[in-house]
């Protein structure tokens, strides 16, 4: 039992071995990324229904490998979680800016804005900051051969999700933010 209340939340947990749906909880006033970032090892959800890995959603009913009503999950195996609430950041608005980088995971990339210290090189920010970030106004974009990941289109939107930047395999600019760069290196 907990010592101080919790709320509970829905999850969809993406790690490379599953996809993981059931329940977490959070303390009043905190987000998922709160909850991860935090010394404990595990991760526990309740419910657990464990899916072959993949990122669609809703995931089929073939895909089940396994049901428990309690999991102990390793948080540094998890790449993204969707569900919960998002993290607000402890600084100062006027003192973060928000950056829309795209993160590379397997055969796919999830895109959004990150709030990020106001004059930071990304990856300064990304090697020094705690691992799990909310990533807001998310999408889901599908690895095309042949096409551009500027020009790729969404798979899934998220109003938030909440990404472990160590388990991110590259960062890369996000959909529709830049331009080919094809055009100009190889003609």
């Amino acid at each position: 039992m907990y010592k101080q209340p919790r709320e509970v939340h829905e999850a969809r947990i993406y790690t490379q071995a599953y996809r993981v749906y059931g329940l977490i909880y959070l303390v009043p006033g905190a987000g998922t990324a709160d909850l991860l970032n935090q010394e404990k090892p595990y991760l526990p959800v309740t419910g657990a229904l464990l899916y072959t890995p993949g990122y669609t959603h809703p995931p089929e009913a073939k895909d089940l490998k396994a049901s428990t009503g309690f999991l102990a999950l390793r948080k540094e195996r998890i790449q993204w979680v969707v569900g919960g609430k998002p993290s607000e950041p402890r600084t100062s608005p006027s003192l973060l800016e928000r950056r829309r980088p795209a993160f590379l995971y397997g055969d796919y990339l999830l895109a959004g804005d990150l709030l990020l210290p106001r004059g930071v090189r990304l990856s300064d920010h990304l090697s020094q900051t705690k691992p799990f970030q909310t990533l807001l106004e998310a999408k889901l974009y599908v690895l095309t051969p042949n096409k551009p990941i500027v020009d790729l289109e969404p798979l899934e939107t998220f109003p938030f999700v909440t990404l472990n930047l160590r388990r991110a395999e590259a960062v890369a600019e996000a959909p529709g933010e830049a331009q080919d760069p094809r055009l100009t290196l190889f003609g």
